[in-house]
């Protein structure tokens, strides 16, 4: 039976929540230091880290979201797959949380690849993205666009989709890919869907608003 996150009696990292409607992943509690686990104590004073639809915010919980008993699973060095634990509705949880499959995203970074490039990332520790300044945390899926990290070759997930989906009219990837076609439909899903939080970057923990009892 679902329990309320304000009631949980152990901490909550990596698993999936739902209020009404809304299904989304809680990866943890945000810190100046990184992610940490996400206790009920945390919902009054701490931002948390979401995922939804592959766009990574910090948000305020209210504590009456139901943790599923689901768990994400993230990228290894010996595998790029990523997902959630065994369910009935597995395939509409990830992309709930991570906007395309793994089998998806692979298709779509093989059709542009152009020699090398792009592949898929994975990095232990926390990257930039080169666009839109946004943290990847450890792990967490990701594309690289190029050898020349000097220069900024990062793509978070996000980044990654609207740039695609941005780009449609003139690459016409629906029509010259028509296996592409569900993938293409889930990524303007991200593009008009909003979101609730504010972008996690660096700039935004450090002014983001605390709560009077902690000032």
């Amino acid at each position: 039976m679902p329990v309320c996150l304000n009631k949980l009696s152990t901490a909550a990292q990596g698993c999936l929540l739902r209020r009404g409607p809304r299904t989304f992943a809680l990866l943890g509690k945000v810190t100046p230091a990184g992610l940490g686990p996400f206790t009920r104590r945390d919902v009054a004073g701490s931002w948390a880290l979401t995922a939804e639809f592959g766009c990574l915010r910090m948000e305020r919980l209210s504590g009456d979201e139901e943790v599923t008993g689901v768990q994400m699973f993230l990228p290894v060095p010996s595998s790029f797959d990523y997902g959630v634990t065994s369910a009935p509705e597995s395939r509409e949880l990830a992309r709930a949380v991570f906007g395309l499959l793994a089998t998806e995203l692979e298709q779509l970074v093989s059709v542009l690849r152009r020699g090398s490039f792009p592949v898929l990332g994975f990095s232990l520790s926390d990257q930039r993205c080169s666009i839109s300044a946004g943290i990847i945390p450890g792990y967490w899926p990701h594309v690289v666009i190029s050898n020349m990290a000097l220069h900024g070759n990062v793509l978070s997930l996000e980044t990654f989709m609207r740039v695609v989906v941005s780009s449609l009219p003139q690459s016409r990837l629906g029509g010259r890919f028509p296996g592409l076609q569900s993938a293409l439909k889930q990524m303007m899903r991200v593009v008009v869907t909003p979101r609730r939080g504010i972008p996690y970057t660096k700039e935004a923990l450090a002014l983001a608003p605390t709560p009077s009892w902690l000032r």
